[in-house]
Parts: C-alpha cells; sequence; structure tokens
C-alpha cells in the first residue's frame, strides 16, 4: 500500500535505526556533479547547501559531457568519468576543486560512465567496451593504480578482466572490499554509432560479483527471460549488503516490467512493483538509486515521468512519490535526500519533517544537472 507522504514521515521515527553513516559536522558536506550550459558547454560543479541557497565552490569547464563522479576521501581527489562512449578521465583536488590531470583510455575501448575507489584510495575501477568484440562479452573491469605526491596525481592502467556480460554500466565494490558488484546493462554499443543501441532483441542483462584480485567470476544473476530487455544499469549498496538496482527498460513502451529490483549475494534477485499509477508514471526508465543514510530506505529517480519515488528496503513497498520535473541526480544528505533535474533546480527531501526545501540556485546559474550527484563529507 502506498502511504502519503505525511504517514510515511509520521513512520520515521519509529523505522529508522543506527544510520549506515553520518555527515561530518565539522563543515557541510560538498556535492559533485556534471552539468551542461544551453552553449553546450560542459562542466563539473562543486557546491555545498548554505540555508536554503546554494554555494558554488567551483567550476571547471570539461572535455565532453560527463556522467558520474567517483570520489577518493583518502587521496583527497575526485575523478569525472566520460559519458558513453566518451573516453576521458578528469582528476580534480576535492579541497580546492581544481584540476590535476586528465588521462584517456587507448583507442580500441570506451568507457560507461562509471568509476569506483578502493576504500583506502589505492585503487581506481572502470567499466569499459571492448567495442572491437562484436560477438560475445565485450564488458571489460579495469584497474588503475592511483597515487598522490601534492598536486600531482598518478593513473597507471593495469589488470583487467571481464565483466561476464556485455555494456557493464555502475560499479560497485561490496563490503567485504575484495569483491566488484557490476550491472551488465546488456546492450552493445559502438563509438562509430555513439547512441545507438546494436542488439535489443538478443541483450541479455545480468548481475555479477566478481573477486576484485584475481577477476572470477563469483556470482551471476539473470532477470527472468520475459524481462531481458530490462537493462540493469545503477546500483546502490548498504552496510548490510543488500544491493538495490535501478532498471531501465528497451522494449515495447504499452510492457509492463518492474524497474527496480533489490540483491543479496546467494539468493535470488528480488524485482519489486510499484503501485498504479505509479508503475506506469516511471516511463519504464530509472535514472538513479540511492540508499538513505540508514540504508532502511532508497530512492529512485524517475527523469522521464518526473518523478522521485521512496521505498523501504526490509518490505520492498513503494511508500510514497515526490514530482520532480527531470530529476534524476540524488544522494543521502543530511535528514534525507538531495536531488538535481535537468532543469537546474536543486532540491531537498526531508521524510521525518514531510518537508521538500527548494534551493536558491542563483550561484550556479542556469545549467542543467546531468544523471548522477555525489557527495565528500561523510564520515
Amino acid at each position: 500500500m502506498l502511504l502519503t507522504r505525511r504517514q510515511f514521515a509520521a513512520c520515521m521515527p519509529a523505522l529508522l535505526g543506527a544510520p549506515a553513516f553520518t555527515f561530518a559536522d565539522s563543515a557541510s558536506p560538498l556535492f559533485l556533479s556534471a552539468a551542461s550550459d544551453s552553449a553546450d558547454t560542459h562542466w563539473v560543479i562543486g557546491f555545498e547547501e548554505n540555508g536554503d541557497q546554494v554555494a558554488e565552490k567551483f567550476r571547471h569547464a570539461l572535455p565532453g559531457r560527463a556522467h558520474h563522479i567517483a570520489v577518493n576521501t583518502a587521496l583527497g581527489i575526485y575523478i569525472v568519468v566520460a559519458r558513453r562512449p566518451g573516453k576521458y578521465l578528469w582528476i580534480g583536488d576535492l579541497a580546492t576543486g581544481n584540476p590535476l590531470g586528465q588521462i584517456e583510455v587507448p583507442g580500441d575501448r570506451h568507457l560507461y560512465g562509471h568509476g569506483i575507489f578502493e576504500t583506502d584510495g589505492s585503487r581506481f575501477y572502470t567499466t569499459e567496451n571492448a567495442w572491437q568484440l562484436v560477438n560475445g562479452d565485450s564488458g571489460r573491469i579495469v584497474t588503475w593504480q592511483v597515487s598522490r605526491h601534492g598536486d600531482t596525481v598518478t593513473l597507471d592502467r593495469g589488470a583487467e578482466f571481464p565483466s561476464y556480460g556485455v555494456g557493464p554500466h555502475e560499479l560497485l565494490l561490496a563490503s567485504s572490499r575484495d569483491v566488484l558488484v557490476v550491472a551488465n546493462g546488456g546492450i552493445r554499443t559502438h563509438p562509430e554509432q555513439p547512441r545507438e543501441k546494436l542488439n535489443l532483441n538478443s541483450m541479455q542483462p545480468s548481475l555479477v560479483y566478481i573477486d576484485a584480485r584475481d577477476g572470477m567470476l563469483l556470482e551471476q544473476h539473470f532477470l527472468d527471460a520475459d524481462w531481458h530487455q530490462a537493462s540493469i544499469r545503477h546500483m546502490d549498496i548498504n552496510a548490510s549488503g543488500e544491493i538495490v538496482m535501478g532498471l531501465q527498460y528497451e522494449g515495447e513502451p504499452f510492457d509492463r516490467v518492474p524497474l527496480v529490483a533489490l540483491h543479496r549475494r546467494g539468493e535470488a534477485v528480488r524485482t519489486l512493483w510499484a503501485p498504479e499509477p505509479q508503475q506506469g508514471q516511471m516511463k519504464q526508465y530509472v535514472g538513479s538509486v540511492r540508499f538513505d543514510a540508514s540504508g532502511d530506505f532508497f530512492a529512485a529517480t524517475c527523469p522521464r515521468g518526473n518523478m522521485i519515488t521512496i521505498w523501504a528496503t526490509a518490505s520492498g513497498e513503494m511508500i510514497t512519490s515526490l514530482r520532480s520535473r527531470d530529476g534524476c541526480g540524488i544522494c543521502a544528505s543530511p535528514n534525507g535526500f538531495l536531488y538535481t533535474a535537468g532543469t537546474g533546480r536543486i532540491s531537498h527531501y526531508d521524510p521525518a519533517a514531510d518537508s521538500i526545501t527548494e534551493f536558491d540556485t542563483t550561484a550556479t546559474g542556469k545549467v542543467f544537472w546531468d544523471n548522477h550527484l555525489s557527495a565528500w563529507g561523510v564520515s
């Protein structure tokens, strides 16, 4: 049963347990996102909350449109990952935002927009496409060795191994630290046809667990055959090791398919359904998923449906929804979720108070926020 926002707010104090992480008290969290403007200039922007306003901390032009920004707290850097089929990794300093370097992947590869750091910051993993392989699994996971000396950051391309699928998109590091979780979206692409999807009839998305030390496959899970066109794209993990997945359906627009799923190692994938009319309003597309600080709730953004959905992890039920035109980027923030939109808006939802704060974004000007939002200042 879908709760009203007010009913959800009334339940929050009893439902929330010990947080999976907390936000540092010494300073406001720094939020980072890729964005573009009307002149088609692409940016990385860092900002903080300041009351009901956004305070921009830095802004730097990028060589092309970006997708996700990975944060390395141990070394105090961030890496901007190019949007598929881009090839660049752009490195910046977290404290100042200043650029520290840029590298590109080899000519026979392209990136899928996501990367993740090992906890101590010494390794960075990217999802890539070995696009010359037109048959079989073309997905690759690449390990980079990372070091920093002053303002010099080195990324050395190291070992790589298969993703055990096609079109690997977002990847996570499991709590064991030696296990990578990869969302194989199942969609074959080629840089000469940049946004074309070349195998929609035969796509086979999967969720895989891989030993980060030697690339061995530990587990692989597929959706039901009827849903083989539901591309597994985005994920998050909570402190208990539960994975939430957001799906993007590539089949007929009238098909009814699940768009959110949960998984624990050793178990079957648990697909979730929103009540109607919200299920239909999700428009077969989830753009980002993130747990809140407790891990007891998660958000799934639906930019095509102009909606943010909030779910209970334990029950797998959707409990409320928020209207947000082209809302997609989201992350946990103090007292709830911060989310961004392609319209340039930045908002915060506090479930305990059942309140939405719409920030004054004068400082950031008219920009169109990209799909993902990252945060620094989490302890």
